[in-house]
């Protein structure tokens, strides 16, 4: 990776940290207690739910792909309260900053795992991204879900 490519991954690292982390905090922290199990249709994910995707999301990718750590456990049905929700999401933040010190290393290398017989390989690059955009999309269905309860969203 150029010194210029590796300028332009800590300027994506930084505005994941301090444009994309705070509207998401300040979503969760908006979010009624009681409409943590909330979907707008019933097969729809709940609200806190979202949450606990976007955590697990960099877990796997992160802690089980890349670190080899024990793959997080699945979603509870009912039952996450903000608090749950706040310290999961505070570990997102920190598996992030953990994946952006080790660069560029990390991004250039390849990764893979098995599934159903088939092997997976993703570049460290793609894993960045992919999360990236996960963050971005649930964030935006955050959002919508927060309109729809009359809740306006944090500014982004």
């Amino acid at each position: 990776m150029t010194i210029n490519g590796y300028i332009k991954i800590k300027a994506l690292a930084n505005f994941w940290i301090f444009e994309v982390k705070p509207p998401l905090t300040q979503a969760l922290e908006l979010v009624p207690d009681d409409k943590l199990d909330w979907s707008p249709k019933p097969e729809m994910i709940k609200l806190g739910h979202i949450f606990y995707h976007i955590a697990e999301c960099s877990a796997w990718w992160i802690g089980t792909l890349i670190d080899k750590e024990t793959p997080p456990p699945d979603v509870p049905s009912n039952g996450l309260t903000k608090r749950m929700l706040s310290e999961m999401m505070e570990k997102h933040w920190q598996t992030l900053e953990r994946f952006f010190s080790r660069c560029p290393e990390i991004l250039e290398n390849t990764y893979e795992y098995t599934d159903q017989g088939k092997i997976h390989k993703y570049d460290g690059q793609w894993i960045m991204f992919h999360i990236f955009e996960h963050d971005i999309h649930h964030r935006s269905q955050i959002n919508q879900y927060l309109r729809i309860l009359g809740i306006t969203p944090p500014q982004i």
